[in-house]
């Protein structure tokens, strides 16, 4: 297979979660469902099958949109707009199979908008992050024209831990998972002292602009956090 994808063969649709349900969980790397608002599948043409010479499909990824969880985020966006809750969505969850071509990615995230503008057309911007922990750059959102905010927002530090005889960092929300009760860094400690604590690298954050462009314009002047360039 060629290093790019054939986009011809490819197709996205809106599915639901039952579908996705677990690639979402045993594939991605966060393992875990989350809030959802519209759930398209990737398919890619394997080409025609014997049975009625009909074109077999297969399904080799999911995209999900979700609102953010919480105010906090969409008032962390622009200074003196009060966003409406589906005024924001966030893109929560990209998963494909490797072997579609390096491409695919963007060429997904680009055809997923178009379905989400007409599915969502109250939205007026998309938000995502890249994780550094688990060496995601952003290269995808760079490739899909999103915007930039760099990873210095947001004040509270966030913490990744280690498990006794363990050899993976997880997040909060996953040790949440695993232990009844807070986990606020004392708490942790009582709990599972020879638990490993560090301070996460923050997320990078990146925008794209469902609106038209005089009020993306308008939209961008009032930002919160700067646009920066790419590093």
């Amino acid at each position: 297979m060629s290093d790019y994808c054939d986009t011809s063969k490819v197709t996205i649709e809106k599915t639901t979660k039952d579908i996705v349900y677990d690639m979402v969980v045993n594939k991605h790397y966060a393992g875990r469902w989350t809030g959802s608002k519209h759930i398209y599948a990737i398919y890619y043409d394997m080409g025609e099958h014997s049975f009625f010479d009909a074109k077999e499909k297969k399904l080799i990824g999911c995209i999900i949109y979700g609102y953010p969880v919480g105010r906090r985020t969409s008032s962390s966006i622009f200074e003196g707009i009060e966003l409406k809750d589906k005024d924001v969505m966030e893109l929560k969850r990209l998963w494909i199979e490797d072997g579609y071509g390096k491409n695919i990615e963007s060429y997904t995230i680009s055809k997923s908008i178009k379905l989400l503008k007409e599915d969502e057309d109250r939205a007026k911007i998309i938000i995502s992050y890249s994780d550094p922990a688990e060496n995601h750059k952003g290269i995808i959102y760079r490739a899909s024209n999103f915007y930039y905010q760099g990873n210095d927002i947001g004040h509270s530090p966030n913490y990744m831990f280690k498990l006794p005889n363990e050899d993976k960092w997880i997040t909060a929300r996953t040790l949440t998972d695993r232990i009844d009760g807070s986990v606020g860094i004392e708490e942790v400690k009582k709990k599972i002292p020879d638990i490993e604590i560090k301070v996460a690298e923050k997320k990078h954050r990146y925008l794209y602009f469902l609106c038209n462009r005089g009020e993306k314009k308008r939209l961008i002047k009032q930002l919160k956090h700067p646009l920066v360039s790419y590093a």
